[in-house]
């Protein structure tokens, strides 16, 4: 659940933009101390028309927060919902709602083979960017089940993982493996939401 203020600055009405999860819901705070009543008192809103955010309109601060609201999906396409004043129709906000950070729905990779280049693959999706990978631990075992190498700081001998830094889609795999036998690796993955995805294992098959 996130916190959007309502806040005036120089006679300016800032509602603070917030992103979320589609699984997240957000609350108003209104910190608007204007003495005239009608100026400080907000209702977020998203079309006259339409339904509002709360359930109940925020007067001059100290007033009490909102209830909690579920939000709208954005339009097919985008990633924002642009809401207003019931109100003061002039006054505009914004919230970012991104897919929730999630594994891959594959996480048994591709077949491979020793010394191929192996083909992108999906490990994270959703969330937003930036993206911070953290903890990460291999072991390669061979058909009968032994180890035959592990370690950390990386996802095993010859691959690499790829966090897109800027347009939120993610973390992929590539890279050509060196040895045979099954690989598995785990990490944690953190994106810039401070959303949070670990224990999740991978593996990967390399003749």
């Amino acid at each position: 659940m996130k916190q959007i203020n309502i806040s005036r600055d120089k006679g300016m009405v800032t509602f603070s933009p917030a992103n979320i999860d589609v699984t997240e819901t957000v609350f108003f705070s209104n910190l608007d101390a204007d003495s005239d009543p009608a100026k400080a008192t907000h209702w977020p809103w998203l079309t006259a028309a339409d339904r509002p955010f709360t359930d109940n309109q925020l007067g001059p601060y100290p007033s009490l927060n909102s209830s909690q609201c579920p939000v709208p999906l954005p339009p097919p396409g985008q990633t924002a919902v642009t809401y207003g004043c019931k109100f003061h129709p002039l006054e505009r906000g914004i919230i970012n709602v991104f897919p929730q950070l999630a594994a891959a729905k594959q996480t048994t990779l591709k077949s491979a083979t020793r010394g191929a280049a192996i083909p992108t693959q999906p490990l994270v999706t959703g969330g937003m960017s930036p993206y911070t990978i953290t903890g990460m631990q291999f072991q390669i075992t061979d058909g009968q089940g032994k180890v035959i190498r592990s370690g950390r700081d990386s996802i095993g001998p010859g691959l690499v993982w790829t966090a897109d830094q800027k347009h939120n889609q993610g973390v992929t795999v590539s890279g050509t493996p060196t040895l045979s036998g099954t690989y598995t690796f785990t990490f944690v993955v953190t994106d810039g939401m401070n959303a949070n995805l670990q224990q999740v294992q991978y593996s990967m098959t390399v003749t």
